[in-house]
């Protein structure tokens, strides 16, 4: 007996009802089921996140003078800036995305035709209601959805951003600190240490200790977000290629070539955003090495010294951020990923018939 139809897609259906998304399944059940996996999803994120929070506090109550403070100020401005930027830009290209859904009807108004145009919905769902008589209530209800989607992905990744110019902060301020390795931070000092080598052993003390909390901070926060990032490029690669290729399909199609442009163009700035802050980590990271060189290393005494160049050995190897442990995010990179889609796009075109 040969089974029914429902058979090959049994697993489907109990893998949709465990995270509440059957659409046959009781209101209640959705409810509890969706609840559930959400509550799962904060208990394995929260502390990840509560921990690379608290380093960012702890790393503020590190800082001496006010030239390291104003350092750290400016590193987190700009990464307030960055997220404000991205967040932006992904909400306007959201709601661009979805209101060209509005063509087709505003058409049918200027240049109207025997027949209305077909419905054309931000993004393919079946309603089980008439998609003519409904359009604007489903229109609204998919773009509210898209945008609270996307929420999640611009909190992941103005999260990281921020973070990233905070790593980035802690290596500009251990270079500060190895540029005056020589110099008297204060009075106090003079006060605490009688002989001078004390100073310059202190100080090299305290700019090592901020430099290892720096490449500590800078290997936990890949290593929490290297996950995320291989699904994230996985996606946009394959991701990129069919939304070349469905533009050049619709590109008579003056709606659907202007929602994959957008689509192509969001694509794009999310990889860009990502390649970018992991080239300026690790500009940052090498940067250490040449501030030691070109400080007052040759006043201080020939003991210090030799720790400056352990510093130095050590900091000649950058601080990436990777992609599954395989693809590390850089402005070069950026551009290779983008060369394999288009060779994808290519490939895929020529199946085109």
């Amino acid at each position: 007996m040969e089974p029914g139809r429902s058979y090959y897609y049994d697993i489907n259906k109990k893998l949709l009802m465990v995270i509440g998304q059957w659409p046959y399944q009781k209101p209640k059940d959705k409810v509890i089921a969706f609840a559930f996996i959400m509550v799962l999803a904060v208990f394995a994120f929260f502390p990840q996140i509560k921990d690379l929070t608290d380093r960012l506090f702890v790393d503020w109550e590190m800082l001496q003078t006010k030239e390291e403070h104003d350092i750290m100020r400016k590193y987190a401005e700009t990464g307030r800036w960055y997220a404000l930027i991205y967040c932006s830009f992904i909400y306007v290209t959201t709601v661009i995305f979805a209101t060209t859904a509005l063509v087709p009807r505003i058409l049918d108004v200027l240049f109207p035709l025997n027949t209305s145009r077909p419905v054309m919905l931000p993004y393919p769902a079946y309603y089980f209601v008439d998609e003519n008589q409904y359009f604007y209530y489903i229109f609204c209800h998919e773009l509210f959805t898209g945008s609270i989607g996307m929420t999640g992905l611009i909190a992941h990744d103005t999260t990281f951003f921020v973070y990233v110019e905070h790593v980035c902060g802690l290596f500009a301020i251990v270079g500060f600190r190895f540029e005056h390795v020589s110099h008297k931070r204060s009075t106090m000092e003079k006060n605490m240490f009688n002989h001078p080598d004390a100073v310059y052993h202190k100080n090299i003390v305290i700019s090592i200790y901020a430099h290892h909390k720096a490449l500590q901070f800078a290997e936990f926060l890949e290593s929490t977000f290297t996950i995320s990032f291989a699904v994230q490029l996985l996606f946009v690669t394959v991701g990129l290629s069919i939304t070349l290729v469905q533009l050049s399909i619709q590109l008579h199609n003056l709606a659907e070539a202007l929602r994959y442009f957008v689509f192509i163009s969001a694509q794009l700035f999310h990889l860009f955003c990502l390649s970018f802050l992991g080239q300026k980590l690790i500009d940052h990271s090498l940067e250490t090495c040449d501030k030691i060189y070109y400080s007052l290393w040759y006043t201080i005494p020939v003991k210090e010294q030799k720790l400056l160049m352990f510093v130095m050995r050590k900091s000649i190897e950058a601080s990436v951020l990777t992609a599954g442990k395989i693809y590390i995010f850089s402005l070069e990179n950026f551009t290779t990923i983008v060369q394999s889609s288009m060779s994808y796009f290519t490939l895929l075109s020529s199946f085109d018939v």
